[in-house]
């Protein structure tokens, strides 16, 4: 009966300590000051300092006429879309969609000789 109530005392604590375990480092993820920085530095802001969740951005590819907008992927936190040109070969763009800004351009194809 001793080693049963040594049993429920010493799980009883590791219970209460998993749970100050998990509560101090959902405390230090929430207030760590390299996260901020780096989550405050990709979003833009507008005129009053405040991010804009529901502000819209307009982007304008350079894609000639007539090409149209295929496949799209969310690869992380960005989109990966496919546009297929008339004349030529595909290309694919990866943008992030809280700027607007297109970080990378891929075009399909043999390389230019």
């Amino acid at each position: 009966m001793q080693i049963l109530k040594a049993l429920v005392v010493i799980m009883g604590v590791l219970i209460i300590a998993g749970f100050a375990f998990l509560g101090v480092e959902l405390y230090k993820r929430m207030s760590d000051p390299a996260r901020a920085i780096s989550s405050a530095s990709s979003g833009e802001t507008d005129r009053s300092g405040e991010r804009g969740a529901d502000r819209t951005v307009d982007v304008t590819l350079d894609v000639p006429a007539g090409a149209r907008i295929g496949e799209m992927l969310a690869v992380g936190n960005r989109v990966l879309f496919k546009v297929t040109l008339p004349q030529g070969p595909d290309r694919l763009y990866l943008m992030d969609p809280r700027s607007g800004a297109v970080t990378a351009t891929i075009t399909a194809g043999r390389p230019a000789q």
